[in-house]
């Protein structure tokens, strides 16, 4: 209460994308405030009160709300191939995108700035959550939030080859996938599933969903299986996924809540 940020209108929550001009996504709260203190330093300390870096005597900080793509979630944004819907318009699967890390080295050093020991030097471009909503529900009061046991059928695919690599009805040599009992749906519970045992991008992607509606996820590395990749499983390190997913039923009920 009563601090700069309120007074500013920072919300709690908010990320700190950049500190004048600096990419700080990467770092954690220490490292945030390691950044602001030396950008303030750097304005108080020049003879004139400039920052000879921007020419400039204040700084400027870069935030993202993530609430905003979860609210889109709930309200997809309509778009059209030509006019408006209604008014001679098409409508085209509406889409929502955040950014959840950014392009960068993604080495991993000592603090100060070696390599640590069998690491290579390595790097990633942004990594780019996509929601398109495939089919909306017919009718939906009742929102997916964690905790929600979810049934969903779905098809996972690698984005770069097309390759089909999971899915819940999906057969190996035409026989199911251990542990599935034949089952053309499985469950989970969203916000709360093992680590490992589904992408991560699920908790982000799923996030608001409402039974029968059917979305499309593009999830990129850093949400799904990273660097290492599922090569058992088809699927290569780095690899951005793509999966179609129907939610079934919600907390055991298969009619629109």
């Amino acid at each position: 209460p009563n601090s700069l940020a309120e007074k500013l209108g920072i919300q709690p929550g908010w990320v700190v994308v950049s500190v004048d001009g600096e990419d700080v996504e990467r770092t954690n709260a220490a490292g945030v405030a390691t950044y602001f203190s030396r950008a303030v330093k750097t304005v108080l300390n020049s003879p004139d009160g400039m920052d000879p870096n921007t020419n400039a005597n204040f700084m400027t900080m870069i935030f993202r709300d993530p609430s905003k793509f979860r609210n889109e979630l709930e309200d997809f944004p309509t778009t059209t191939s030509e006019g408006a819907v209604g008014e001679g318009g098409s409508s085209s699967p509406a889409t929502v995108t955040t950014r959840v890390a950014p392009a960068g080295d993604t080495t991993q050093r000592n603090s100060d700035g070696s390599l640590r020991p069998g690491a290579s030097v390595t790097e990633q471009s942004d990594q780019i959550v996509t929601i398109t909503q495939l089919i909306p529900p017919q009718m939906c009061k009742r929102r997916a939030t964690t905790d929600d046991l979810l049934e969903i059928s779905y098809i996972g695919q690698v984005l770069e080859t097309g390759a089909i690599f999971d899915g819940s009805a999906v057969k190996i040599q035409g026989e199911g996938i251990p542990g599935r009992g034949n089952d053309i749906s499985m469950f989970f519970v969203l916000g709360k599933q093992p680590f490992g045992q589904f992408p991560p991008g699920w908790d982000v992607g799923l996030d608001g969903i409402c039974v029968g509606e059917r979305r499309r996820l593009i999830i990129p590395p850093v949400l799904a299986y990273g660097a290492v990749g599922v090569p058992k499983r088809g699927i290569p390190p780095n690899a951005t996924l793509q999966y179609d997913v129907t939610l079934v039923s919600m907390n055991g009920l298969a009619t629109p809540q």
